[in-house]
């Protein structure tokens, strides 16, 4: 038997909202997974990116130690001898790394170690070892694996050609041998640099061939993924078009009740059945018209209880009348809440069962008088001051919190202007512009300074907007005033850390900074000399290992203490981190005269500090440069005092 039947291939039977979500689902996937790509084709090309640049610093510790070693062969200096240690010690770390890596499993401590002793940087090492390990088996990396490995051999042809020209060097010195060794050198020279050269060559094209091979796997799985969401998005067009085709056949019933754009009108049955109602209607009530078509929207279901009795009443007058007077009641909305309606209804001819009724939402009403009533009630009960004054600026009304904050009472208010409140810091062309803002925009904000009744001075944040009648007439302005004192108090406070050591509670570099900025430039106006001097902390690290965080801290603490006193009331003493500090000295005749105040601050720092029973004892090592003999900005003054602290501490042996 033939039929007619044509099967298509569709989506598993969902509703549209939930294909909706099955194609959200899709797309999240796909931003998912292409994220996840580039997430993973960054990293290799990290890796690529830190083996060339491992490559860079293996050259140049091959080139060091030939360097090296070839000046060491001229001038036999010891020092050079050490420097070619150094940079062989560098090359020795990438191979360690390697060799750790090649191993079952691999040594990745010892990888990171070898990395790392290759001064490869730190937050390179992981995407080193992670790119090794994976791309290892691929022909590219192989190749590359063996250009290193067949480099660790010239190396250690390198080691022992160096060993020769010590030998020869500390015996016998003939210097046939030495210049043939010297041609033996740059052999090896040429042929580590040609090696260095393939190595970054297969980098390269490897680079190059992981990039096409991660596109066009990417390529690949956007068409698939965006070819199956276009699939799916299609299935749901024509779910959503035919479902739009029958609410259109639907609606076309009631298109009489929906003409109605003012008024919800509703056809009722007294069992509670709603048998026609417009869209305004079931808006007012929240509900749509699939819900009405499934029969959930019943006028009696959604009656509060508190107001049955009204409609049996209404009910009692329509069977008796066939009409009712108009009345108030409630109806449930679909969220829960009350929504207040004007009800009037009429019964259809010749009918006890069914009717016609008209409903109003009286919603904005109550709100509007709600809303009279919350006005009323922050007037009173808010916080913040509230004036109000007429179109002429007159007070008309003030609330209890204004006369709080003022002192004043409200008697005293009425009839006067806000001038009242005037203290004398805010100037005349600030009044103007304030002003001027009200007649542009109708309002304004700002910050004054008012006076209270008793003399006292109160900040005040003042927003002020005129009120304007259904003519557009300027009736009133209303202002309402917040003490800010605390909001002043507190920004006061921020000011003071983002300047300070939250420690020592000494100037911060920014300040420090700053201040020697303003000495340069009076310096220089003034034609007078100022110092700075950097102070670095002896023996403090101890301090640490030995009692703890808390004692240094409070071991700072004091030295910060010691430097203010023993510095003069014009100088600016800083911390600039950790044990570091810096003071500027203003107004210095000269050299003698620094090193005069340095050995006084320094004699005070070095005395012992008796802190929770310890007895702690620190040394201070400081450098000096002086404006404008040591340089003419900020970075240059600052370099030259450090530089010459550090050279002091070296000389006294004192470096970590």
């Amino acid at each position: 038997m033939v039929t007619n039947n044509i099967h298509k291939l569709g989506l598993p039977v969902f509703s549209t909202g939930g294909k909706v979500v099955f194609i959200i689902s899709l797309f999240v996937l796909i931003s998912v997974l292409l994220g996840g790509m580039i997430f993973w084709y960054g990293n290799i090309f990290d890796g690529v990116r830190s083996y060339v640049r491992g490559e860079g610093l293996w050259a140049k510790a091959q080139k060091d130690a030939v360097f090296y070693l070839s000046s060491y062969s001229y001038n036999r200096s010891e020092t050079d001898y050490a420097a070619y240690q150094q940079a062989l010690n560098v090359i020795s770390g990438d191979k360690n790394a390697r060799l750790a890596l090649l191993q079952s499993p691999p040594n990745y401590e010892a990888a990171k170690k070898g990395f790392l002793q290759g001064q490869n940087h730190p937050d390179d090492v992981d995407s080193m070892i992670t790119f090794f390990l994976t791309f290892q088996h691929v022909s590219y990396m192989r190749d590359a694996i063996f250009v290193w490995q067949s480099a660790d051999q010239t190396i250690d042809e390198l080691k022992q050609l160096s060993e020769q020209i010590r030998t020869e060097i500390r015996t016998n010195p003939n210097p046939g041998k030495i210049i043939e060794l010297r041609e033996r050198l740059r052999h090896l020279n040429s042929d580590l640099y040609q090696m260095e050269i393939r190595f970054s060559l297969i980098l390269s094209e490897g680079a190059r061939w992981v990039k096409q091979t991660t596109w066009r796997i990417t390529v690949l799985a956007l068409v698939l993924f965006i070819g199956i969401g276009l699939w799916v998005s299609r299935q749901i067009i024509n779910s959503i078009t035919k479902a739009e085709r029958e609410l259109i056949i639907s609606e076309s019933r009631f298109r009489r009740l929906k003409e109605s754009n003012t008024i919800g009108i509703i056809s009722w049955r007294i069992d509670g059945t709603i048998e026609e109602a417009n869209d305004l209607f079931l808006t007012m009530l929240g509900y749509n018209r699939s819900d009405f078509l499934a029969g959930v929207v019943n006028w009696r279901d959604i009656t509060p209880v508190e107001f049955q009795s009204k409609d049996q009443q209404a009910i009692d007058e329509l069977l008796t009348h066939g009409r009712c007077e108009p009345y108030e009641k409630a109806l449930i909305h679909k969220q829960g809440h009350s929504v207040p309606v004007y009800i009037g209804a009429a019964m259809q001819e010749g009918s006890r069962e069914q009717g016609i009724a008209y409903v109003m939402d009286l919603s904005e009403r109550k709100k509007a008088e709600q809303q009279l009533k919350l006005a009323a009630t922050v007037f009173a009960g808010t916080s913040d001051g509230i004036l109000v004054t007429d179109a002429s600026a007159r007070i008309v009304s003030v609330n209890q919190a204004l006369c709080k904050i003022t002192g004043y009472d409200e008697s005293e208010f009425l009839g006067q202007t806000p001038s009242i409140l005037q203290s004398g810091y805010t100037s005349d062309e600030e009044y103007k512009r304030m002003w001027e803002s009200l007649y542009a925009t109708g309002q304004w904000q700002g910050d004054v300074i008012d006076r209270m009744k008793n003399g006292g001075l109160i900040p005040m944040r003042i927003s002020i907007n005129q009120v304007r009648n259904a003519d557009n007439q300027l009736t009133h302005y209303i202002a309402i005033l917040s003490d800010i004192s605390e909001r002043k108090a507190e920004e006061e406070h921020l000011r003071h850390i983002a300047h300070h050591d939250p420690l020592t509670g000494l100037a911060n570099r920014v300040l420090f900074n700053d201040r020697l900025e303003q000495a340069i430039k009076s310096a220089t106006r003034n034609k007078t000399q100022f110092a700075v001097l950097f102070l670095d902390l002896d023996k403090f690290k101890p301090v640490n290992d030995l009692f703890g965080h808390k004692i240094g801290d409070k071991l700072l603490q004091a030295v910060a203490d010691r430097m203010v006193r023993n510095t003069r009331k014009t100088d600016t003493v800083a911390r600039l981190g950790g044990d570091e500090f810096v003071i500027l000295l203003e107004n210095v005749s000269n050299r003698k005269m620094v090193k005069k105040l340095l050995n006084h601050i320094t004699d005070a720092v070095c005395r012992i500090y008796p802190i929770d029973h310890y007895a702690i004892e620190i040394g201070v090592s400081a450098g000096i440069s002086i404006y404008p003999d040591h340089g003419s900005d900020a970075k240059t003054l600052l370099h030259h005092a450090d530089i010459q602290m550090y050279e002091r501490k070296e000389a006294k042996g004192s470096l970590p």
